[in-house]
Order: structure tokens, then sequence, then C-alpha cells
């Protein structure tokens, strides 16, 4: 499994990141916010989360080291 906080700040991000995650829609990808678990590969999830709060994105099983470069700019340390 791979882990990482990752923050989408807004519309165009959201949008952006949805593109990235069904690049690799044959894998399982999870957001994590607060009590809510949400599928990255869903743009109304995506939009619903709190922003101002950290988001782990959970990927199970091997994860393509594309998939890693692709998601890079939305990694953070933020660990509130």
């Amino acid at each position: 499994m791979y882990s990482t906080t990752i923050a989408i700040p807004d519309l165009e991000a959201a949008k952006k990141f949805v593109n990235i995650s069904g690049k690799y829609s044959n894998h399982v990808i999870r957001l994590k916010c607060d009590h809510y678990v949400i599928d990255a590969h869903s743009i109304m999830g995506i939009i619903s989360l709190d922003k101002t709060k950290p988001i782990v994105l959970e990927a199970e099983g091997t994860v393509p080291s594309e998939f890693i470069t692709d998601i890079a700019p939305f990694q953070t340390n933020d660990t509130k």
C-alpha cells in the first residue's frame, strides 16, 4: 500500500487530480479526510472534502512510479 498526504485546494486542482487518477482507474485509490473516505476517481467526492484539512491518499497494491510522479504537485507535509 502507498500512502501520502495531499492538498486539493480548489476546483481546478480537483479536475487535474481526477484526470491523473483516471489514468490509473484499474487501481484502488482512496482519499481520506476526517472520517470521510472517497474514491479518488470521483470529482463529486473530491469537491465535497474539507479543503482546510489534510487529505490522505491511499493506493492499494503496487503503485506505478509514474503515479507517484504524477501526484507529486499535490503532495504536502501537512499533518494538522
